[in-house]
């Protein structure tokens, strides 16, 4: 949460850890937060803390949820038209893995360039009807360069601009759709973005 919207905009406070456990006490869990893309039933691990904290940076930036999905089908739909569709192990790791149809699923691809089932197929194959509550559909995580862009001129253009990329460098990397390959928190503190050393080369920008 934010601590002080007003007066201290970057501060913020880590809060409810009730579903919190230990990295040794890793559970099975079946439940899908909206905001979360690791597998039902899946061992939860460290990696799905970070995928968290990326939704919740991007959702600070958007000023609403990335991937707002109401179900595990339209959460999975939303990521891969953004992300690519997870690759084939990704989606058959947990014990809920039946309950995604795959046939007609491609290995992943960058900026959204996979198959997936349709809104209508999936419709016509469990009954249930897709809902589309995204404000901004992405064909790839770049693509929020262009959103809420600012009238700035001069060197201050360029520094917003080098801080964008940055701040979507890191985006990327923490929501990278295999765990494994996910940054780590330590190698997350150290990138640019949060240093703000790539910001050194706009001494003049506000």
């Amino acid at each position: 949460m934010l601590v002080d919207p007003v007066r201290q905009p970057y501060r913020v406070k880590v809060i409810d850890f009730g579903s919190a456990s230990h990295v040794s006490e890793a559970v099975c869990s079946s439940y899908l937060r909206p905001d979360t893309t690791d597998h039902p039933g899946s061992p939860v691990l460290r990696g799905g803390d970070m995928w968290l904290l990326g939704c919740v940076i991007a959702e600070l930036f958007l000023g609403s949820p990335l991937y707002p999905g109401a179900s595990e089908y339209d959460q999975i739909r939303y990521i891969s038209q953004t992300q690519g569709l997870p690759a084939e192990y990704l989606l058959t790791q947990g014990p809920r893995a039946t309950t995604i149809s795959t046939g007609a699923l491609t290995p992943a691809a960058p900026c959204g360039d996979s198959r997936f089932p349709t809104p209508s197929e999936h419709e016509a194959e469990h009954g249930i009807k897709s809902k589309e509550t995204r404000k901004y559909i992405f064909t790839c995580l770049d693509d929020m360069m262009q959103v809420n862009t600012t009238s700035l001129e001069g060197a201050d253009v360029l520094a917003e601009k080098a801080d964008r990329g940055e701040f979507i460098d890191l985006l990327n990397k923490m929501l990278t759709l295999d765990a494994d390959k996910r940054i780590m928190p330590m190698k997350a503190l150290k990138h640019s973005f949060v240093t703000m050393s790539h910001l050194l080369q706009f001494p003049q920008s506000v």
